[in-house]
């Protein structure tokens, strides 16, 4: 038996999808637990939304709202914002107030998702907003400021098409290879796009956005229709300048955009006609309706032909219509549709509102991908381990040296850069007279802690690298008895790793171990700050002091690596060819400083840039 879903499980991927159009506005929650599962829009109703009309209260004593649906008030409402984001030239309202058309549409989407939070609980919803498909880039990120100065910078902006398919997909399941056109018509323009579903999905062409459809267009043929008929029934006179006639005429007009939406789900409707010196009923049946919308539906028809046709296509083509926008609710629509061009139509019970549900679906997977991709919380002793200091590299042994320089299974490209770049490094401090530098790499790419090596009986730069391990690879013991390849007392390990020269000996710049002139000369003479050894007893190794040595900086030209294409990690080939040219400029530069250098670290930098 399955849990019982918690709300806070369903808010994290809860999503809310925006469309603002340029006369109603929509905002819709998608807080279902899985974004992905398949769904009945047949009943959308059941997702949380808010429908206004697109039209902004600013007035200064009250917060911005958007007006109700119902509310045909046009004093202090600002309208027309929503095709001009981007346009330099600001609104004005009737106080003389400018605005800036992008700044309203942000402040609409932030009064729709306030509204919607509240009703829903979508505080923690991830947003996202679908835009016209004309829109240009220069339009989106202006619209991206405007949304960051009112509070909600991590808004996803998306075309409608794109949003559409996705409701689309929801509906319908995944679509496979064909072609889809979206027939978007609103209340004032028609939006044609071209979407080529399965592999290669995708917007095709352009796509077309024409002001000659529209569903303002089909109310001013039935108030015009409604006014012809009531005139013909009887005589009567007005002043269509009058004030009170034009408020009467905006008044009938609207009702009969009330009633066209009427017809939609009814056959038939009445609507009241009051004009000065006429008060009537006038009844409206579908039918006068459908006779009266024909003609401008088959030309928006003809359009689709037009469209496919510039894209090299024709309607044989087509796999379905999917019909979205306010006005494409009309049942009229969808029919000469489906017979002029013999193809499948989809649409939905609301089809103003498919955009919106789209980018609540996609903003749901959006915030569930966040959710998913988070990182759990480390355990409390990883935390502890992370705070405590690397430990010093422990000294290795010959074999383990050599196994390290091998290429382990697995072993990443940024771990081989690193290796060839390290040992770059050390010849720029070479060359530099610097103190030596020794580098290694951890199991997980850190640099190990620096060792620097001081000698005894000698200010000069000591050799680089000299740790246990190249004692051991050039045949230098690691106890008092052994002795070096010259015969000598080889130096000891100290238990960090750095070495400890016999007495009357020294280990020379060059890393070999020679004896110490200054020893031979005078034996047991006591060095400065000391004192000399009792008489019959051996003398031990000086303890020397040496002052710090800076380094002095060297300037060498960074390298200009190849440019080369998106990958995934340079593997050690492609490093050492990139790095293999900077070692050369480094050995031109120095010259002779670091020949002798390069001779010595010459086959440990062959052998790594070797690797494949």
């Amino acid at each position: 038996m399955a849990l019982p879903i918690t709300k806070s499980e369903m808010m994290m991927s809860a999503g809310i999808g925006i469309r603002i159009g340029t006369v109603t506005s929509v905002a819709t929650l998608d807080a279902s637990h899985d974004p992905y599962a398949p769904r009945d829009f047949a009943t959308d109703e059941a997702m949380p939304t808010v429908e206004r009309r697109t039209a902004l209260d600013l007035r200064p004593d009250s917060s911005p709202d958007l007006a109700a649906l119902s509310d045909r008030q046009q004093r202090h409402l600002v309208t027309g914002f929503a095709d001009r984001v981007g346009d330099p030239v600001p609104l004005i309202d009737e106080e003389g107030n400018s605005y800036a058309a992008e700044d309203l549409f942000a402040t609409a989407t932030h009064v729709l998702v306030s509204e919607l939070s509240q009703d829903a609980d979508g505080s923690d919803a991830t947003l996202v907003v679908a835009h016209p498909d004309r829109w240009t880039g220069y339009t989106s990120d202006v619209l991206r400021e405007a949304l960051d100065r009112v509070g909600l910078p991590d808004t996803t902006l998306v075309p409608e098409s794109f949003a559409a398919m996705r409701w689309l997909e929801g509906s319908r399941g995944q679509q496979g290879e064909g072609l889809t056109v979206i027939y978007d018509l609103g209340a004032t323009s028609l939006g044609i796009t071209l979407m080529r579903t399965g592999l290669e999905a995708g917007v095709i062409g352009t796509g077309v956005h024409s002001q000659d459809f529209g569903g303002s267009q089909f109310d001013h043929i039935v108030t015009q229709y409604v006014l012809d008929t009531v005139s013909s029934s009887r005589d009567f006179e007005f002043d269509a300048f009058d004030p009170d006639t034009v408020g009467a005429l905006v008044e009938l007009r609207a009702r009969c955009s009330e009633a066209k939406e009427r017809l939609s789900y009814e056959t038939a409707t009445t609507l009241t006609v009051d004009l000065p010196g006429l008060r009537s009923e006038t009844r409206l049946v579908r039918d006068e309706l459908e006779d009266l919308i024909r003609r401008p539906i088959l030309d928006s028809v003809e359009l689709i032909r037009e469209t496919l046709h510039t894209t090299g296509l024709d309607v044989g083509d087509v796999t379905q219509v999917l019909l979205t926008g306010g006005s494409s609710s009309i049942p009229l629509v969808a029919e000469l549709i489906s017979s002029e061009l013999r193809v499948p139509v989809v649409t939905g019970p609301h089809p103003g509102r498919i955009p919106a549900i789209g980018g609540a679906i996609i903003a749901a997977e959006i915030s569930a991908a966040v959710v998913a991709d988070a990182p759990p919380a480390p355990p409390a002793a990883t935390l502890a381990d992370a705070t405590r200091p690397a430990p010093r590299p422990a000294p290795t042994s010959s074999s383990a040296s050599s196994s390290a320089s091998a290429e382990p299974a697995g072993m990443s490209g940024r771990k081989k850069a690193g290796i060839v770049v390290a040992a770059v490094a050390a010849l720029v401090v070479i060359a530099g007279g610097g103190l030596s530098v020794g580098t290694a790499l951890t199991s997980d790419d850190k640099p190990a802690e620096t060792v620097s090596e001081n000698t005894a009986g000698t200010t000069s730069t000591t050799a680089p690298g000299t740790t246990a391990a190249v004692v051991a690879d050039t045949g230098q013991g690691t106890d008092s008895a052994a002795t070096t390849q010259n015969g000598l007392p080889a130096p000891t390990v100290a238990a960090d790793g750095t070495l400890v020269p016999a007495p009357g000996t020294i280990i020379a710049p060059d890393g070999t171990v020679v004896a110490d002139p200054n020893a031979a000369q005078n034996p047991a003479a006591p060095v400065a700050g000391g004192t000399a050894p009792p008489a019959g007893t051996a003398p031990t190794a000086p303890v020397v002091t040496v002052p710090d040595v800076t380094a002095p900086s060297v300037n060498v030209p960074s390298p200009q690596l190849p440019s080369r294409p998106t990958y995934n990690g340079p593997t050690l080939g492609d490093v050492g060819n990139g790095v293999g040219g900077a070692v050369s400029d480094l050995g031109n530069g120095v010259g002779g400083v670091v020949g002798g250098t390069v001779d010595g670290l010459g086959g440990v930098l062959g052998g790594l840039t070797g690797q494949n």
